[in-house]
Formats: structure tokens, C-alpha cells, sequence
């Protein structure tokens, strides 16, 4: 998420951006000129807030009477799964007050949210429309399925592309007036690979995996599908396969399952990286693959070929199908396609509209242009 403040940042340079922090993870030393940073927790206050407090637990305290004679609510009740919601209804006015003290005491004009189904970057978003500020949402993300289901906040919502311009109002019912395009700057490290000649050798086998533990999947079941196919392809190209880590998972955890699916022949074909996708990586990879992420796109936009496993697809967003729609990844249905994937890439070339999908840039005065028409309503609203 800093990343992408970080990113519209030098998309508008003539514009000066504070990034509030709410955990370390998000702090980036390395900021543009025009960006300050502070650490949210810096503008916390002590007040009370009991009365606030017990007026929400009398309030959830009749949700869940009203919600007895319902089966599935009271089996979560009994077994304490809503016990810790009065802790989070403190947690969350403490919060709500922090961002109260940002937008009291800092000079701000609009709030930019990369993830407004987070509720300590929702929370922002929510007190920017309610003062008649501007109130930005985008995702740092491909494509956010949770717009299915959750309320838009953003009055304006930024889409990077075509695709997810499409996924939002197609498929998850956004207004389509809420949404324009408007990406951050095309990062100039992305044109790096697409420079180099698709024609010579390139000899990775790029697997993209992510914490599928974290989100139910099975991790180990999906390796024995994927990985010694793939193995053994690279074995039979004379190639290596790189299967590149996402930061929450564990290299020495993944190195395990290896040893358990892979024979000795396949694993020394294999090897594991950890660490931030380099564009040395990317310039030396045939062709990637992948479940589901968004480093899809960004193989896609360089111009390497990258296959999507859909039948290992564990989210129920659609996701997959939205990449194939616009040309950013190749589907495969079974692991036993992943052997005809050299003919796959002789019939599926990289389309000269992808790009074009996933990434346009938001044109140079726009954020500006948003900030004078409010400026001009709440001018007219006070007369």
C-alpha cells in the first residue's frame, strides 16, 4: 500500500503527499522529495471514550439477541468466536481519533486509500467524505474481488487499466461514474525486459508462488500438482525452474516440501528465491506461471507469457478468468497441460493490447483538477 502512495506520488510531483504509517511494514525510507512520512500512532490521544465504548456493546448486545434464534450465529456465539468484537470497538475509536488528529492538524486536502477494505486505511477515507474532502480509492493490487460485496467509499475510484476498470463495473457493480482510469506513473524498471529479444535464450522457469496457507489453501497439495511437471519441463528444455517466494512465506518451510515431492534429478533443477522480484529475474525468464497474483500483470505488461493454474484458483472473485479475458495470462485446466506449454507459446503470443489493459497512466493534472473542483463546491457550499 505505501508503495502505491509512493508510486501516485511521483506520478505528481507538483503535489506534496503525506504518508501516515499504521505499522512498520509500510515505512519507506526511500521517499521522493515531495512525500513526508509519519508514523500514525504519533497522533494518538488519550480521552475517554467509555460512554462511546458502552453504547457500542449495548448496541452489539442487542444485534446478538436479535440474532439468538439464528443457528449459525448462535453456535458462533457459544463458542466465543464474537467475544473479541467490544475489544475491537475500542481498538477501532482509538484509531478513528488518530486519523481525527491527522486531518486537524496536518493541511490536507484529499486522502488517496490503497486498500479501503483495511479498516485502519478505510477509516480515512470515511472522515475525508464526511468533512467534503477529496476521497481517492485504488488498490495496490490487479484486481480487488472484495468490491463484490463491500460499499465503495471513494468518491472517485482509480482503476489501473482496462481490466480492472471492467472487473470493478462488470463484475462487482460499481458505478461506472465512480470509476476512471487513472494508474501511477509506468515504473521505468517494467519497460526493462520487454527491451531484451523474446527470440534469445532465457533460461528460467518462473513459478510465483504466495502464502496460499494464509488464505485456507493447501499448500503442499498445490507443489505436487505443479512443481515436478514443471521440473521435469526444464529438465527436458535445459532450463532451471525458480520458484520465487512470496515475503510471507517461509524458504525453509517450502525447501521441506520440495525434498518430500521432488526426486533428486528434479530438485536439482529447482531452486528456491526469496526476497523482492528483481528485473534480473524477470529478463531471464521463458515464460512464468502462477496460481493467482498480481505479478501476472507485471510480467504481462514487460511482455513474458505467463500461465494462470485454474484449476488450483481458491478465491471465488473471478479472478483468472479476468486475466484471460484481457490477454494478461494463459490458462491452463489440468497439470498434465503444463508439458504442451512450449506449443502453448507458439499459440498464444503476448497481445499488443495488454498493456494497454492493465496500465494507463493517470493524465499529469488530474489529481489537481480534483482538488480544484472541490475546492470550488465547498466554496459555493459555505456561501
Amino acid at each position: 500500500m505505501s508503495r502505491t502512495g509512493i508510486a501516485y506520488a511521483n506520478t505528481f510531483p507538483e503535489e506534496d503527499f503525506l504518508l501516515v504509517t499504521t505499522r512498520r511494514s509500510g515505512w519507506l525510507q526511500d521517499r521522493p522529495k515531495n512525500v513526508a512520512a509519519a508514523w500514525l500512532s504519533s497522533y494518538a490521544s488519550v480521552r475517554d471514550r467509555s460512554a462511546e465504548n458502552a453504547s457500542l456493546e449495548s448496541r452489539l448486545q442487542s444485534l446478538l439477541d436479535e440474532l439468538e434464534g439464528v443457528g449459525e450465529f448462535e453456535i458462533l456465539n457459544r463458542l466465543g468466536y464474537l467475544d473479541g468484537f467490544p475489544r475491537r470497538f475500542r481498538r477501532g475509536l482509538e484509531v478513528r481519533d488518530a486519523w481525527r488528529n491527522v486531518l486537524d492538524t496536518e493541511p490536507v486536502q484529499a486522502v488517496l486509500c490503497a486498500d479501503d477494505s483495511n479498516p485502519y486505511t478505510r477509516i480515512p477515507l470515511l472522515l475525508a467524505r464526511a468533512r467534503g474532502l477529496v476521497n481517492i480509492a485504488c488498490h495496490h493490487g490487479a484486481l480487488d474481488g472484495r468490491y463484490v460485496f463491500k460499499r465503495s467509499h471513494g468518491d472517485v475510484v482509480w482503476a489501473k487499466g482496462k481490466m480492472e476498470e471492467d472487473y470493478l463495473v462488470r463484475r462487482c457493480g460499481v458505478p461506472q461514474e465512480k470509476v476512471e482510469i487513472g494508474a501511477p506513473a509506468l515504473p521505468t524498471n517494467w519497460n526493462g525486459s520487454e527491451q531484451l529479444n523474446r527470440q534469445e535464450f532465457r533460461p528460467y522457469l518462473l513459478f510465483i508462488s504466495e502464502a496460499y496457507d494464509v488464505g485456507g489453501g493447501r499448500a503442499e497439495e498445490f507443489y505436487r500438482d505443479l512443481l515436478p511437471p514443471l521440473a521435469d519441463l526444464a529438465l527436458a528444455m535445459g532450463r532451471k525452474l525458480i520458484v520465487k517466494l512470496h515475503p510471507a512465506e517461509s524458504e525453509r518451510e517450502r525447501a521441506k516440501v520440495l525434498n518430500r515431492i521432488l526426486s533428486t534429478e528434479q530438485k536439482f533443477s529447482t531452486r528456491i528465491v526469496s526476497g523482492p522480484l528483481t528485473e534480473d529475474l524477470l529478463a531471464k525468464a521463458w515464460f512464468g506461471i502462477t496460481i493467482l497474483s498480481t505479478v501476472a500483470m507485471e510480467c504481462a505488461v514487460r511482455g513474458i507469457p505467463c500461465f494462470l493454474c485454474k484449476w488450483l484458483e481458491f478465491w471465488p472473485y473471478g479472478y483468472v478468468e479476468q486475466f484471460v479475458r484481457f490477454g494478461v495470462g494463459i490458462g491452463l485446466n489440468d497439470p498434465s497441460e503444463v508439458q504442451k506449454i512450449p506449443q502453448y507459446l507458439q499459440q498464444h503470443p503476448v497481445r499488443a493490447d495488454v498493456r494497454e489493459n492493465c496500465w494507463q497512466p493517470a493524465a499529469a493534472g488530474r489529481l489537481r483538477e480534483l482538488l480544484s473542483s472541490s475546492n470550488k463546491e465547498r466554496a459555493t457550499t459555505m456561501r
